[in-house]
């Protein structure tokens, strides 16, 4: 179980969207966060599968759902550019979502590919943020979708 906090963090590369669809469809990760933050990257914009579902969404929940898609491998309005683990290093991750990870009250959930994974996990690290533990609760919750 992922432990309480103010901000839901859910990152997925690909297909790795399709465990936080169902998060989001339940609607239940609203109840116990106040703010839920979804980003999903691909490499290209049109690869950015549901994204009308996603932004109807964002128009429902207001402030409490943010939305950033991101792409890899090119340009487009209204979307982070960039691999999504240079967007944190820069600071664009953040400031696209309006909100910082923070040890106090962040929890992210990894999901996508591997080099993704395993940069975000050491990226998220190094900011305080370890991996969560059944044994040593954590911050970062990570799943091979692969």
């Amino acid at each position: 179980k992922v432990p309480e906090g103010r901000d839901l963090w859910l990152i997925g590369t690909g297909t790795g969207l399709a465990p936080f669809l169902s998060m989001l469809r339940n609607g239940t990760c609203f109840d116990r966060f106040e703010h839920v933050v979804l980003v999903h990257s691909v490499r290209y914009e049109e690869d950015l599968g549901y994204r009308d579902e996603l932004e109807a969404l964002k128009a429902e929940r207001g402030d409490a759902f943010r939305y950033v898609p991101a792409t890899s491998r090119a340009d487009a309005d209204g979307v982070l550019s960039g691999r999504v683990t240079n967007a944190l290093e820069e600071g664009r991750l953040e400031s696209f979502a309006g909100l910082e990870f923070s040890a106090d009250h962040s929890q992210v959930m990894l999901c996508g590919n591997p080099a993704m994974l395993t940069d975000m996990k050491r990226m998220l690290d190094e900011r305080g943020l370890p991996m969560h533990r059944r044994f040593s609760p954590g911050n970062v919750h990570m799943e091979k979708y692969w």
